[in-house]
């Protein structure tokens, strides 16, 4: 089965795209800075070094890490995934119990900076990113400047459907390809990295397959009855039985957002119109959800919006637009770049 178009043929929230332009024609036109949730406590056995890379992703460094530490690679953890074509500031710890380390400021050149190096007592866990600082410069533009106000005002004030991009999915989706050929023919995922790929794949497709729907209703972004609502900023879940006044003003507030399903084996919290939504989803991609299920999955929930913080955006020449803003641990700024502008990248991710 086909999905190299699922990510393309995602509903807009705002109206559509207002033209058309280039991201990562250079790696410095795509910037990412990574803040933890936490501060390391300068003591312990693992070793924090806050890298900037270019042109390098996060299993790249891995790599070097763990060579130049003479450690194994398991030895060496990261937050999050970084993209290649980028100037990326991220995380890794290297856990070295009663070693001095090694001179870090030795793997400096044109690729790697070693930005900043303490401890901590435990290896960093993936998730842990409180949020990442994008700056984003589109290239090769070409826009209507009378709606990039009002579209960005939108996506200021509304935010952008949560959705799952292109790097959730692999070269042209073929993930899910792949998953859906072993679910079809009920085979075990032998492989423990790929059965995570895999399964991970499967879900997102289906939570945008949920959003996809409620945008088309126009309700991506508002509470309808039987929701599971989201505090921002945590991974906090409450059942909302009733869509009262105040639920209303908390999701104009943005304090809390409506969630979807991330499919698994337990009850879910949603029922009513949230739950009918969720339900005929799953009806029509039951390949999907009986793998999930084989595989004994659980259930859990994620936002179906995000609010770009501090979004900001500058025409810098008549074919360049700069754009500044901050996401939470697992959204894409591709998202937000989708509900602007038609872009294509000049490298794979």
């Amino acid at each position: 089965m086909d999905f190299d178009s699922h990510v393309e043929e995602l509903p807009f929230a705002h109206g559509g795209q207002i033209g058309s332009g280039q991201i990562k024609e250079r790696a410095e036109n795509f910037r990412v800075n990574e803040t933890l949730t936490f501060e390391p406590s300068g003591e312990g056995e693992h070793v924090f070094l806050y890298i900037q890379k270019t042109d390098l992703n996060t299993g790249d460094v891995t790599k070097i890490l763990s060579k130049h530490a003479d450690v194994t690679r398991h030895s060496v953890a990261y937050a999050g995934m970084k993209d290649r074509r980028a100037v990326s500031k991220q995380w890794f710890s290297v856990q070295l119990p009663g070693k001095e380390g090694t001179d870090w400021n030795a793997l400096n050149n044109d690729q790697i900076l070693i930005e900043s190096v303490t401890r901590h007592a435990k290896k960093l866990k993936r998730g842990t990113i409180k949020h990442n600082q994008f700056e984003i410069l589109i290239s090769n533009m070409s826009v209507d400047n009378e709606k990039l106000e009002q579209k960005a005002l939108n996506i200021e004030n509304k935010g952008v459907p949560n959705y799952f991009m292109r790097q959730r999915f692999g070269y042209q989706c073929q993930n899910l390809s792949r998953t859906f050929d072993f679910f079809i023919k009920k085979e075990p995922i032998r492989n423990k990295k790929l059965r995570g790929i895999f399964l991970s794949s499967a879900r997102s497709f289906l939570f945008n397959k949920v959003l996809a729907q409620r945008v088309n209703e126009g309700v991506w972004d508002k509470a309808i009855q039987g929701d599971a609502f989201m505090l921002n900023g945590t991974r906090q879940c409450f059942y909302g039985a009733d869509i009262s006044s105040e639920i209303h003003k908390r999701m104009l507030e943005h304090d809390i957002s409506a969630t979807g399903p991330l499919f698994g084996v337990n009850k879910d919290m949603v029922q009513y119109n949230a739950q009918d939504i969720e339900q005929n989803v799953f009806s029509m991609n039951d390949v999907f959800c009986d793998g999930l299920r084989r595989q004994k999955m659980e259930t859990s929930r994620r936002a179906l919006r995000v609010i770009p913080e501090g979004f900001k955006y500058d025409l810098v020449a008549d074919d360049a637009l700069r754009l500044s803003f901050k996401l939470p641990s697992g959204s894409y700024a591709t998202a937000v770049i989708r509900e602007l502008i038609d872009v294509s990248e000049n490298s794979a991710q």
